[in-house]
């Protein structure tokens, strides 16, 4: 994909969202997927070692509101431009179904004890004390690489663009891009970036992540052969 011109953010982003390319070269392409795809900013708890980690089977998606504004519907809002725009198999669920995703709608005030309740209080207390107190996900995979479950934990209390940035953010955590890139202009996982929609970065490293010629498990060196191929590929 050739690097070509600059566009306006999307409808719906934030004003003042940061302009974003349309296309990319293979280089900045590879080097933010082995970024954001390697390694994990709190976001994982299980095996240490550096693998892919990604579903092998369609994400069943369960929606917990208990917070005073119901954004339920604006969540499967969110995950339809997964499902369409970057052609992820996912559904949401209802109780008579084990889901693979829970995500919890919570307001400000109940965000440490939900933590907590879900989690365990100690490893809460990890999770508060390094990432963001509007939102976080914790994954647990195996040692193949394959994500057994996520918990995502969104505030709904904080305003539309609050809610919008951290459903896109955690959303891309929870399918296996576990890791940031603050120094990556383009994706929602740059922490400086306030981005309320599935950028098109984003889209191509998911769509990156969930090529079937890239296996839950592999590691780096056996993905970096893989992704020139896959590049070329990319719609």
């Amino acid at each position: 994909m050739a690097a070509s011109g600059m566009r306006p953010p999307p409808v719906g982003a934030s004003s003042g969202a940061p302009r974003e390319y349309t296309t990319f070269d293979g280089s900045e392409l590879t080097s933010g997927f082995l970024r954001l795809a390697f390694g994990s900013d709190m976001q994982r708890l299980g095996e240490s070692d550096d693998r892919i980690h990604k579903f092998d089977h369609r994400v069943r998606f369960r929606i917990s509101n208990t917070g005073r504004i119901d954004r339920s519907e604006m969540y499967k809002r969110v995950l339809d431009d997964f499902v369409l725009d970057a052609k992820i198999d996912a559904a949401v669920v209802d109780s008579s179904t084990a889901p693979d995703v829970i995500v919890r709608l919570i307001d400000t005030k109940d965000f440490v004890p939900t933590l907590a309740a879900a989690l365990g209080g100690s490893t809460a207390s990890t999770f508060i004390s390094q990432t963001n107190p509007r939102c976080t996900t914790r994954s647990r995979t195996d040692g193949n690489g394959l994500i057994l479950r996520a918990d995502v934990f969104i505030v709904v209390d904080q305003g539309k663009d609050t809610f919008l940035d951290c459903a896109y953010h955690e959303t891309l955590h929870a399918f296996g891009l576990m890791n940031h890139a603050d120094d990556i202009p383009w994706t929602t996982l740059n922490q400086n970036r306030k981005v309320g929609y599935l950028s098109i970065y984003d889209r191509a490293m998911l769509q990156l992540l969930y090529d079937p010629r890239l296996r839950a498990g592999m590691i780096r060196s056996e993905v970096e052969l893989l992704l020139p191929a896959i590049i070329r590929g990319l719609e």
